[in-house]
């Protein structure tokens, strides 16, 4: 009964992943014919009038929007994982492990996603040629490290440091932050979100939500 409770919760998690690859899918080609050097094919995502105008151009080339729907999810689930902790507070209880985990892993999956593709249509030294990309990086390492500790195996050989290891996804989220402000993305609902995340985490703040609860 226990193990079906958790298949349930997570079915809206797996939802998500399924229709979002879907999606990513339709703008990747596999190419095996061995005719050019690239064995993954980008199309390019035409874009409507209204777009168009406001954006300057026809269309977005294929490999930046995966690379955008990515980092976009990534963000979004990091998030999700990062203010687990302050909703739990108001609601009076905290969420479960396994709810938990699976969203810490499905942050490392769309993150690393979105490390592959830059890497692919890049290269992976021209990740240190930009302030941004080095702090996104550095976000990616430290987000891979707590995908790959989020079992039940993890926290028993770590025991104590596995607490202090999953403190670093407080840097992350800075990283983050300051790695799509640099870039200049739409970060003020991320900013803002995650500002109270950080805030609901003061001591005296979680004393005063605990004592209003």
């Amino acid at each position: 009964m226990s193990l079906r409770r958790n298949y349930i919760g997570i079915i809206p998690i797996v939802l998500v992943v399924v229709l979002v690859l879907w999606k990513l899918s339709q703008f990747i080609e596999l190419d095996f014919s061995g005719q050019g050097n690239d064995v993954l094919r980008f199309a390019d995502v035409e874009l409507s009038e209204d777009e168009a105008d406001r954006l300057d151009r026809d269309f977005i080339p294929g490999i930046e929007y995966v690379s955008n729907l990515t980092g976009t999810w990534a963000i979004r689930f990091l998030l999700a994982a990062f203010l687990m902790s302050p909703v739990s507070l108001f609601l009076g209880r905290g969420f479960p492990l396994y709810l938990r985990q699976s969203i810490g892993i499905t942050t490392g999956l769309f993150t690393t996603l979105h490390v592959f593709v830059f890497i692919y249509s890049e290269s992976f030294l021209s990740i240190f040629t930009r302030i941004e990309l080095i702090l996104g990086f550095l976000a990616f390492l430290i987000i891979l490290s707590l995908t790959l500790t989020s079992n039940k195996k993890a926290m028993k050989l770590l025991k104590y440091r596995w607490k202090r290891l999953h403190r670093w996804v407080y840097l992350a989220a800075v990283l983050v932050m300051l790695h799509i402000i640099i870039l200049d993305h739409s970060w003020l609902i991320y900013g803002v979100l995650f500002g109270l995340g950080f805030v609901c985490r003061i001591k005296a703040v979680k004393r005063l939500i605990k004592s209003r609860v």
